[in-house]
């Protein structure tokens, strides 16, 4: 197995644990790391612990295959990430990201105004206003509650975070049509990881290396 993929997909179990699970670990983390802030809007700084770099070098992949079910809204970045449809509100609006004052709020500090929280750096006309008018459609009956906000994995249809799905997602197996038949074998992963990257040319056969002298 590739290590540096596998410590990411270790790394990032570890994620998803810090945003679904109350535990003491994860207390302490967001007492020092966290504060105020979401998981998602926090970035790697000088002096961070090892574990703590560890988990933000790997958060943009997690995130990549995480979306959020909405309850208090705290935990989840209105524009970031997803939550409303199947990508980012800055994917489906992007003229109106790119026109907002404040980009990482979270959905509750949207929503918690009446009108919506959200100002931008000039009056929008035509497309843009339509595109605000839709949005603000959608998220019009959107009720807050007092339960924390909930991290799903698109990976796994259980929507529980599953080390072998980030792997073979990792590797991009899903988007090698050639390789399709060997994922599906009944074999060890480790035994479709070393064909998958046989085929691919990675290891170093007896021809490779005659190839490379």
């Amino acid at each position: 197995m590739d290590l540096n993929v596998q410590n990411k997909c270790l790394l990032s179990k570890w994620l998803f644990k810090l945003i679904n699970e109350d535990g003491i670990w994860q207390q302490i983390l967001r007492n020092k790391y966290l504060k105020s802030k979401t998981l998602t809007q926090v970035e790697k700084k000088p002096g961070d612990s090892q574990f703590w770099s560890g988990l933000m070098s790997v958060k943009q992949d997690f995130l990549k295959w995480m979306t959020f079910k909405v309850h208090n809204g705290k935990q989840t970045r209105f524009w970031e990430d997803k939550w409303l449809g199947n990508s980012a509100l800055k994917d489906q609006y992007p003229n109106l990201f790119n026109l907002v004052h404040r980009k990482h709020v979270t959905v509750h500090t949207v929503l918690n105004g009446d009108p919506l929280n959200v100002s931008f750096r000039r009056h929008l006309t035509g497309v843009n206003l339509r595109d605000w008018m839709d949005l603000g459609h959608r998220v019009a009956n959107i009720q807050l509650g007092d339960n924390k906000d909930i991290g799903i994995w698109q990976l796994h249809k259980s929507g529980q975070f599953s080390v072998r799905s980030m792997y073979s997602a990792l590797l991009d197996v899903r988007v090698l049509p050639i390789n399709k038949p060997v994922w599906k074998l009944k074999i060890p992963l480790k035994v479709k990881v070393f064909i998958w990257l046989l085929h691919r040319g990675v290891i170093l056969t007896k021809d490779n290396l005659a190839k490379r002298n």
